[in-house]
Protein backbone atom coordinates (compact mmCIF):
# COMPACT_ATOMS: atom_id res chain seq x y z
CA UNK A 1 0.00 0.00 0.00
CA UNK A 2 1.46 3.39 -0.94
CA UNK A 3 1.82 6.35 1.45
CA UNK A 4 -1.29 8.14 0.20
CA UNK A 5 -3.44 5.07 0.66
CA UNK A 6 -2.00 4.54 4.20
CA UNK A 7 -2.87 8.10 5.20
CA UNK A 8 -6.43 7.86 3.98
CA UNK A 9 -6.85 4.50 5.68
CA UNK A 10 -5.96 6.11 9.02
CA UNK A 11 -8.73 8.65 8.58
CA UNK A 12 -6.49 11.71 8.23
CA UNK A 13 -7.57 14.70 6.11
CA UNK A 14 -5.05 15.44 3.38
CA UNK A 15 -4.17 19.04 2.79
CA UNK A 16 -3.42 20.70 -0.56
CA UNK A 17 -0.31 19.50 -2.34
CA UNK A 18 2.85 21.35 -1.49
CA UNK A 19 4.61 23.30 -4.21
CA UNK A 20 7.30 21.30 -5.97
CA UNK A 21 10.50 22.56 -7.47
CA UNK A 22 10.39 22.66 -11.25
CA UNK A 23 13.44 22.08 -13.42
CA UNK A 24 15.95 24.91 -13.86
CA UNK A 25 15.38 26.03 -10.15
CA UNK A 26 11.91 27.51 -10.58
CA UNK A 27 8.86 26.82 -8.36
CA UNK A 28 5.79 25.33 -9.90
CA UNK A 29 2.67 26.42 -7.94
CA UNK A 30 -0.34 24.21 -7.55
CA UNK A 31 -3.88 25.59 -7.68
CA UNK A 32 -5.03 27.34 -4.44
CA UNK A 33 -7.20 25.30 -1.99
CA UNK A 34 -10.95 25.61 -2.10
CA UNK A 35 -12.95 27.83 0.32
CA UNK A 36 -14.68 24.78 1.84
CA UNK A 37 -11.35 23.16 2.69
CA UNK A 38 -10.07 26.33 4.39
CA UNK A 39 -13.20 26.65 6.54
CA UNK A 40 -13.01 22.99 7.58
CA UNK A 41 -9.32 23.38 8.39
CA UNK A 42 -9.92 26.43 10.60
CA UNK A 43 -12.72 24.69 12.52
CA UNK A 44 -10.26 22.03 13.74
CA UNK A 45 -7.40 24.35 14.70
CA UNK A 46 -6.79 25.32 18.40
CA UNK A 47 -7.80 28.93 19.09
CA UNK A 48 -4.88 31.25 19.72
CA UNK A 49 -3.92 31.78 23.39
CA UNK A 50 -4.71 35.25 24.78
CA UNK A 51 -1.77 37.52 25.00
CA UNK A 52 -0.50 38.20 28.54
CA UNK A 53 -1.31 41.58 29.98
CA UNK A 54 1.49 43.96 29.42
CA UNK A 55 2.66 46.04 32.39
CA UNK A 56 2.13 49.76 32.23
CA UNK A 57 4.90 51.78 30.86
CA UNK A 58 7.61 52.37 33.46
CA UNK A 59 6.32 49.66 35.92
CA UNK A 60 7.96 46.31 36.64
CA UNK A 61 5.77 43.19 37.01
CA UNK A 62 4.75 42.72 40.68
CA UNK A 63 6.02 39.49 42.36
CA UNK A 64 4.06 38.12 45.34
CA UNK A 65 5.90 36.91 48.45
CA UNK A 66 4.91 34.28 51.04
CA UNK A 67 5.02 37.09 53.58
CA UNK A 68 2.04 38.67 51.79
CA UNK A 69 -0.27 35.76 52.66
CA UNK A 70 -3.39 37.27 54.28
CA UNK A 71 -3.42 37.19 58.06
CA UNK A 72 -6.91 35.66 58.23
CA UNK A 73 -5.77 32.67 56.20
CA UNK A 74 -2.76 32.20 58.46
CA UNK A 75 -5.06 32.34 61.47
CA UNK A 76 -7.15 29.52 60.02
CA UNK A 77 -4.02 27.46 59.35
CA UNK A 78 -2.72 27.90 62.91
CA UNK A 79 -6.09 26.84 64.32
CA UNK A 80 -5.81 23.57 62.40
CA UNK A 81 -2.32 22.75 63.66
CA UNK A 82 -2.82 20.77 66.89
CA UNK A 83 0.90 20.31 67.64
CA UNK A 84 2.99 23.06 69.18
CA UNK A 85 6.11 22.15 67.18
CA UNK A 86 4.20 22.61 63.90
CA UNK A 87 2.98 26.02 65.09
CA UNK A 88 6.56 26.95 65.96
CA UNK A 89 7.68 26.06 62.43
CA UNK A 90 4.97 28.30 60.97
CA UNK A 91 5.97 31.24 63.16
CA UNK A 92 9.63 30.80 62.23
CA UNK A 93 9.02 31.36 58.48
CA UNK A 94 9.13 35.16 58.70
CA UNK A 95 8.14 38.08 60.91
CA UNK A 96 4.86 38.62 59.07
CA UNK A 97 3.75 35.04 59.73
CA UNK A 98 4.84 35.24 63.35
CA UNK A 99 2.84 38.44 63.87
CA UNK A 100 -0.21 37.09 62.07
CA UNK A 101 -0.16 33.85 64.08
CA UNK A 102 -0.20 35.81 67.34
CA UNK A 103 -2.62 38.59 66.43
CA UNK A 104 -5.34 36.95 64.36
CA UNK A 105 -7.58 35.24 66.90
CA UNK A 106 -6.49 32.83 69.59
CA UNK A 107 -6.28 29.19 68.48
CA UNK A 108 -7.12 26.40 70.90
CA UNK A 109 -4.24 25.21 73.09
CA UNK A 110 -1.95 22.75 71.31
CA UNK A 111 -1.86 19.09 72.22
CA UNK A 112 0.45 18.23 75.15
CA UNK A 113 4.09 17.21 75.02
CA UNK A 114 5.79 14.54 77.06
CA UNK A 115 9.01 16.02 78.44
CA UNK A 116 11.59 13.52 79.56
CA UNK A 117 13.79 14.16 82.54
CA UNK A 118 16.72 15.35 80.38
CA UNK A 119 14.50 18.04 78.72
CA UNK A 120 14.01 16.12 75.48
CA UNK A 121 10.39 15.86 74.43
CA UNK A 122 7.95 13.88 72.31
CA UNK A 123 4.76 15.39 70.85
CA UNK A 124 1.35 13.80 71.33
CA UNK A 125 -0.39 13.42 67.95
CA UNK A 126 -4.08 13.53 67.07
CA UNK A 127 -4.18 9.78 66.41
CA UNK A 128 -2.83 8.99 69.89
CA UNK A 129 0.73 8.23 68.77
CA UNK A 130 3.89 9.97 69.99
CA UNK A 131 6.21 11.80 67.59
CA UNK A 132 10.00 11.55 67.61
CA UNK A 133 12.12 12.70 70.54
CA UNK A 134 13.74 16.15 70.28
CA UNK A 135 15.64 18.43 72.61
CA UNK A 136 14.34 21.60 74.31
CA UNK A 137 17.08 24.29 74.20
CA UNK A 138 18.09 25.61 77.60
CA UNK A 139 19.69 28.95 78.50
CA UNK A 140 23.46 28.77 78.69
CA UNK A 141 23.60 28.90 82.49
CA UNK A 142 21.09 26.06 82.85
CA UNK A 143 22.85 23.83 80.30
CA UNK A 144 24.88 21.82 82.76
CA UNK A 145 25.39 18.19 83.61
CA UNK A 146 22.85 16.68 85.95
CA UNK A 147 19.97 19.03 85.02
CA UNK A 148 16.60 17.29 84.95
CA UNK A 149 12.93 18.26 84.57
CA UNK A 150 10.66 17.65 87.60
CA UNK A 151 7.43 19.54 86.81
CA UNK A 152 5.51 21.89 84.54
CA UNK A 153 2.69 24.39 84.39
CA UNK A 154 1.34 25.75 81.08
CA UNK A 155 4.37 27.19 79.29
CA UNK A 156 6.76 26.77 82.23
CA UNK A 157 9.07 23.88 83.13
CA UNK A 158 10.73 23.18 86.48
CA UNK A 159 14.35 22.10 86.45
CA UNK A 160 16.82 21.06 89.13
CA UNK A 161 20.51 20.30 89.05
CA UNK A 162 22.14 17.82 91.35
CA UNK A 163 25.30 18.71 93.22
CA UNK A 164 28.58 17.76 91.58
CA UNK A 165 28.97 14.99 94.13
CA UNK A 166 25.84 13.25 92.84
CA UNK A 167 22.19 12.88 93.84
CA UNK A 168 23.28 11.19 97.08
CA UNK A 169 24.12 14.71 98.26
CA UNK A 170 20.91 16.32 96.97
CA UNK A 171 20.11 19.03 94.43
CA UNK A 172 22.12 22.24 94.29
CA UNK A 173 19.91 24.42 92.07
CA UNK A 174 16.23 24.81 91.16
CA UNK A 175 14.72 27.07 88.49
CA UNK A 176 11.54 27.78 86.52
CA UNK A 177 11.96 28.29 82.77
CA UNK A 178 9.54 29.44 80.09
CA UNK A 179 10.02 26.85 77.37
CA UNK A 180 9.29 29.30 74.52
CA UNK A 181 10.86 32.57 75.65
CA UNK A 182 13.52 31.02 77.92
CA UNK A 183 12.73 33.40 80.78
CA UNK A 184 14.21 31.97 83.97
CA UNK A 185 13.13 32.37 87.60
CA UNK A 186 15.76 31.00 89.98
CA UNK A 187 14.54 29.51 93.25
CA UNK A 188 16.54 28.92 96.45
CA UNK A 189 18.82 25.86 96.38
CA UNK A 190 17.12 22.67 97.61
CA UNK A 191 20.19 21.76 99.67
CA UNK A 192 22.05 24.13 101.99
CA UNK A 193 24.64 23.89 104.71
CA UNK A 194 24.85 27.24 106.48
CA UNK A 195 24.80 28.64 109.99
CA UNK A 196 21.54 30.57 109.82
CA UNK A 197 20.64 32.61 112.88
CA UNK A 198 17.04 33.38 111.91
CA UNK A 199 15.70 29.82 111.54
CA UNK A 200 12.04 29.51 112.43
CA UNK A 201 10.32 26.19 113.22
CA UNK A 202 6.82 25.08 114.08
CA UNK A 203 5.41 21.71 115.10
CA UNK A 204 1.84 21.09 114.00
CA UNK A 205 -0.27 18.18 115.33
CA UNK A 206 -2.31 16.35 112.70
CA UNK A 207 -5.99 17.05 113.27
CA UNK A 208 -8.20 13.97 113.21
CA UNK A 209 -5.09 11.79 113.30
CA UNK A 210 -1.90 11.02 115.14
CA UNK A 211 1.60 12.42 114.90
CA UNK A 212 2.82 15.87 113.91
CA UNK A 213 4.44 17.76 111.07
CA UNK A 214 7.62 19.77 111.69
CA UNK A 215 8.02 22.85 109.47
CA UNK A 216 11.20 24.98 109.30
CA UNK A 217 11.99 28.20 107.40
CA UNK A 218 15.60 29.39 106.95
CA UNK A 219 16.92 26.10 108.26
CA UNK A 220 20.64 25.92 108.91
CA UNK A 221 21.02 22.63 107.06
CA UNK A 222 18.80 20.48 104.89
CA UNK A 223 19.34 18.23 101.88
CA UNK A 224 16.60 17.60 99.35
CA UNK A 225 16.34 15.87 95.99
CA UNK A 226 13.16 16.99 94.24
CA UNK A 227 11.11 14.40 92.36
CA UNK A 228 7.93 16.44 91.71
CA UNK A 229 7.26 20.19 91.76
CA UNK A 230 3.76 21.70 91.31
CA UNK A 231 2.53 25.28 90.97
CA UNK A 232 -1.05 26.50 90.48
CA UNK A 233 -0.22 29.52 88.30
CA UNK A 234 2.52 30.90 86.10
CA UNK A 235 5.26 32.88 87.87
CA UNK A 236 4.57 35.84 85.59
CA UNK A 237 0.82 35.85 86.30
CA UNK A 238 0.50 38.07 89.36
CA UNK A 239 3.82 37.72 91.18
CA UNK A 240 2.17 35.58 93.87
CA UNK A 241 3.10 32.18 92.53
CA UNK A 242 3.28 29.40 95.15
CA UNK A 243 5.55 26.41 94.55
CA UNK A 244 5.19 23.07 96.32
CA UNK A 245 7.83 20.36 95.91
CA UNK A 246 8.21 16.78 97.12
CA UNK A 247 11.69 15.52 97.90
CA UNK A 248 12.90 11.99 98.49
CA UNK A 249 16.45 11.75 99.80
CA UNK A 250 17.90 8.68 101.47
CA UNK A 251 14.38 7.28 101.89
CA UNK A 252 13.27 10.45 103.71
CA UNK A 253 10.40 12.40 102.15
CA UNK A 254 9.92 16.16 102.61
CA UNK A 255 7.40 18.74 101.51
CA UNK A 256 8.92 22.12 100.51
CA UNK A 257 7.06 25.40 99.96
CA UNK A 258 8.22 28.67 98.38
CA UNK A 259 6.88 31.98 97.07
CA UNK A 260 8.63 35.02 95.52
CA UNK A 261 10.60 36.97 98.10
CA UNK A 262 11.65 33.96 100.17
CA UNK A 263 15.37 33.19 100.31
CA UNK A 264 14.84 29.71 101.72
CA UNK A 265 12.37 26.85 101.43
CA UNK A 266 9.82 26.05 104.10
CA UNK A 267 10.72 22.39 104.70
CA UNK A 268 8.12 20.08 106.27
CA UNK A 269 8.64 16.53 107.49
CA UNK A 270 6.40 14.02 109.22
CA UNK A 271 4.97 10.54 109.07
CA UNK A 272 2.10 11.51 106.78
CA UNK A 273 4.58 12.95 104.26
CA UNK A 274 6.91 9.97 104.19
CA UNK A 275 4.16 7.70 102.82
CA UNK A 276 2.85 10.01 100.10
CA UNK A 277 1.49 8.74 96.79
CA UNK A 278 0.73 12.02 94.99
CA UNK A 279 0.27 15.73 95.76
CA UNK A 280 -1.73 18.61 94.33
CA UNK A 281 -1.74 22.35 95.02
CA UNK A 282 -5.38 23.38 94.81
CA UNK A 283 -7.09 26.60 95.97
CA UNK A 284 -4.17 27.56 98.22
CA UNK A 285 -3.92 24.18 99.96
CA UNK A 286 -1.70 21.15 99.50
CA UNK A 287 -3.49 17.82 99.13
CA UNK A 288 -1.38 14.72 99.71
CA UNK A 289 -2.59 11.14 99.36
CA UNK A 290 -1.04 8.36 101.40
CA UNK A 291 0.10 5.24 99.53
CA UNK A 292 -0.30 3.04 102.62
CA UNK A 293 -3.84 3.97 103.65
CA UNK A 294 -6.74 5.65 101.87
CA UNK A 295 -6.10 8.86 103.82
CA UNK A 296 -6.01 12.28 102.23
CA UNK A 297 -3.99 14.90 104.17
CA UNK A 298 -4.78 18.59 103.72
CA UNK A 299 -2.14 21.24 104.48
CA UNK A 300 -3.40 24.77 105.11
CA UNK A 301 -0.89 27.43 104.02
CA UNK A 302 -0.56 30.90 105.51
CA UNK A 303 1.92 33.76 105.23
CA UNK A 304 3.82 35.57 107.94
CA UNK A 305 7.00 37.60 108.22
CA UNK A 306 9.07 34.53 107.36
CA UNK A 307 7.15 33.76 104.17
CA UNK A 308 5.00 30.69 103.64
CA UNK A 309 4.23 28.47 106.59
CA UNK A 310 1.90 25.53 107.14
CA UNK A 311 -0.79 26.63 109.59
CA UNK A 312 -2.63 23.32 109.95
CA UNK A 313 -2.66 19.67 108.87
CA UNK A 314 -5.80 17.53 108.81
CA UNK A 315 -6.29 13.85 108.08
CA UNK A 316 -9.41 13.14 106.03
CA UNK A 317 -10.66 9.56 105.99
CA UNK A 318 -11.76 8.45 102.55
CA UNK A 319 -14.10 5.64 101.65
CA UNK A 320 -13.54 4.28 98.16
CA UNK A 321 -15.48 1.37 96.63
CA UNK A 322 -13.84 -2.01 97.08
CA UNK A 323 -13.04 -4.10 94.03
CA UNK A 324 -13.03 -7.89 94.09
CA UNK A 325 -9.59 -9.55 93.80
CA UNK A 326 -7.84 -6.19 94.26
CA UNK A 327 -4.84 -6.31 96.60
CA UNK A 328 -3.45 -2.81 96.14
CA UNK A 329 -4.23 0.64 94.84
CA UNK A 330 -2.41 3.49 93.18
CA UNK A 331 -3.76 7.06 93.30
CA UNK A 332 -3.26 10.15 91.15
CA UNK A 333 -4.79 13.56 91.86
CA UNK A 334 -5.90 15.56 88.80
CA UNK A 335 -7.61 18.94 88.51
CA UNK A 336 -10.54 18.94 86.08
CA UNK A 337 -12.79 21.94 85.36
CA UNK A 338 -12.02 23.48 88.74
CA UNK A 339 -12.63 20.22 90.60
CA UNK A 340 -10.34 17.56 92.02
CA UNK A 341 -10.45 14.08 90.54
CA UNK A 342 -8.94 10.98 92.06
CA UNK A 343 -7.82 8.38 89.51
CA UNK A 344 -7.48 5.00 91.22
CA UNK A 345 -5.79 1.94 89.75
CA UNK A 346 -6.87 -1.28 91.47
CA UNK A 347 -4.04 -3.81 91.29
CA UNK A 348 -4.19 -7.58 91.47
CA UNK A 349 -1.65 -10.03 92.84
CA UNK A 350 0.80 -9.39 89.98
CA UNK A 351 0.84 -5.62 90.43
CA UNK A 352 0.96 -3.51 87.27
CA UNK A 353 0.64 -6.61 85.09
CA UNK A 354 -2.75 -7.41 86.59
CA UNK A 355 -5.01 -4.33 86.72
CA UNK A 356 -8.46 -5.19 88.00
CA UNK A 357 -10.09 -1.83 87.42
CA UNK A 358 -9.47 1.89 86.92
CA UNK A 359 -11.89 4.24 88.65
CA UNK A 360 -12.28 8.02 88.31
CA UNK A 361 -13.85 9.78 91.29
CA UNK A 362 -14.91 13.40 91.74
CA UNK A 363 -13.94 14.67 95.20
CA UNK A 364 -16.49 16.74 97.11
CA UNK A 365 -14.42 18.85 99.51
CA UNK A 366 -17.47 20.45 101.12
CA UNK A 367 -18.42 17.34 103.12
CA UNK A 368 -16.77 15.77 106.14
CA UNK A 369 -15.58 13.16 105.42
CA UNK A 370 -14.99 13.95 101.76
CA UNK A 371 -17.43 12.34 99.36
CA UNK A 372 -16.15 10.46 96.29
CA UNK A 373 -18.50 10.08 93.32
CA UNK A 374 -17.45 7.83 90.47
CA UNK A 375 -17.82 9.33 86.97
CA UNK A 376 -17.82 7.57 83.59
CA UNK A 377 -17.28 10.50 81.23
CA UNK A 378 -14.94 13.48 80.99
CA UNK A 379 -17.29 15.58 78.81
CA UNK A 380 -14.98 15.96 75.83
CA UNK A 381 -11.69 15.79 77.77
CA UNK A 382 -8.84 13.36 78.20
CA UNK A 383 -6.54 12.92 81.21
CA UNK A 384 -2.76 12.64 80.91
CA UNK A 385 -0.93 11.12 83.88
CA UNK A 386 2.82 11.05 84.47
CA UNK A 387 4.95 10.99 87.62
CA UNK A 388 5.80 14.71 87.57
CA UNK A 389 2.64 16.21 86.09
CA UNK A 390 -0.97 15.14 85.51
CA UNK A 391 -3.77 17.20 84.03
CA UNK A 392 -6.91 17.14 81.91
CA UNK A 393 -7.07 18.46 78.35
CA UNK A 394 -10.04 19.43 76.16
CA UNK A 395 -9.43 17.25 73.10
CA UNK A 396 -12.91 17.86 71.61
CA UNK A 397 -11.54 21.13 70.19
CA UNK A 398 -9.76 19.07 67.53
CA UNK A 399 -11.23 16.79 64.89
CA UNK A 400 -10.19 13.15 65.05
CA UNK A 401 -8.99 13.13 68.69
CA UNK A 402 -10.98 10.70 70.82
CA UNK A 403 -12.15 11.84 74.25
CA UNK A 404 -12.85 9.97 77.53
CA UNK A 405 -9.39 8.41 77.47
CA UNK A 406 -6.72 8.37 80.21
CA UNK A 407 -3.11 8.15 79.06
CA UNK A 408 -0.76 6.64 81.66
CA UNK A 409 3.01 6.86 81.77
CA UNK A 410 3.49 6.06 85.40
CA UNK A 411 5.14 3.87 87.94
CA UNK A 412 5.92 6.01 90.97
CA UNK A 413 8.22 8.91 91.78
CA UNK A 414 11.07 7.29 93.68
CA UNK A 415 12.96 4.67 91.69
CA UNK A 416 15.89 2.40 92.38
CA UNK A 417 18.48 1.73 89.71
CA UNK A 418 17.04 -1.71 88.96
CA UNK A 419 13.39 -0.61 89.01
CA UNK A 420 11.12 -2.06 86.34
CA UNK A 421 10.27 0.25 83.44
CA UNK A 422 7.28 2.55 83.30
CA UNK A 423 3.92 1.12 82.31
CA UNK A 424 2.56 2.93 79.26
CA UNK A 425 -1.07 2.33 78.43
CA UNK A 426 -4.33 4.10 77.63
CA UNK A 427 -7.64 3.42 79.39
CA UNK A 428 -10.98 3.89 77.64
CA UNK A 429 -13.61 5.07 80.13
CA UNK A 430 -16.48 4.17 77.80
CA UNK A 431 -15.81 0.47 77.45
CA UNK A 432 -13.27 -0.16 80.24
CA UNK A 433 -10.56 -1.48 77.93
CA UNK A 434 -6.77 -1.04 78.12
CA UNK A 435 -4.42 -0.66 75.16
CA UNK A 436 -0.66 -0.06 74.74
CA UNK A 437 0.47 3.53 74.44
CA UNK A 438 3.65 5.42 73.51
CA UNK A 439 5.34 2.39 71.99
CA UNK A 440 7.48 4.86 70.02
CA UNK A 441 9.27 5.87 73.24
CA UNK A 442 11.80 3.19 74.06
CA UNK A 443 12.97 2.18 77.51
CA UNK A 444 16.34 3.81 76.79
CA UNK A 445 14.56 7.18 76.45
CA UNK A 446 13.31 6.82 80.03
CA UNK A 447 16.59 5.87 81.69
CA UNK A 448 19.64 7.87 82.72
CA UNK A 449 23.15 6.81 81.67
CA UNK A 450 23.59 5.03 85.02
CA UNK A 451 20.47 2.92 84.34
CA UNK A 452 18.11 4.64 86.79
CA UNK A 453 14.63 5.64 85.64
CA UNK A 454 13.99 9.28 84.71
CA UNK A 455 10.54 10.60 85.56
CA UNK A 456 8.75 12.11 82.52
CA UNK A 457 6.25 14.95 82.83
CA UNK A 458 3.32 15.98 80.66
CA UNK A 459 3.69 19.55 79.44
CA UNK A 460 0.67 21.64 78.40
CA UNK A 461 1.75 24.68 76.34
CA UNK A 462 -0.58 27.67 76.41
CA UNK A 463 -0.03 28.73 72.77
Amino acid sequence: MDRGTSTVARGRRRGPPLPVRAPHGRWRDTPPPSVAWVQARRSTERPPAPEPARPSAGREPELLSWADLPADILGLVVGRLPRVDDRARLRSVCRAWRAAARVHGRPPPPLPLLVLSDFSFSAFCADGAMAGVRRIPLPSREMAAGVRCVGSFHGWLVGVQQLNKGRYFGDGRCFLMNAFYQDVVRLPPPSVNTHSLDAYSKSLPIANGSGAVQCTVNGAQYVMSFCKVVLPSSPDHDGKCIVAAVSVHRSTASLALWRPGMTSWCVCQGGCISKFSDIALYQGKVYMFSKVTTNLFVFDISEDESGLMVSGVERCVTELPEVKDSYGQRWNIVEWHGKLLLVVIYLGLEGWHNICKIGVFEVDLSTNPFRFTEINSLDGDCIFISPCSSNSFRVCLYDGVEDDLIYFIDGGLNHSRNASPFDKFVYNMRNGTLAPFAVEITEDNLRAPDGSLMNPTWFFPSE
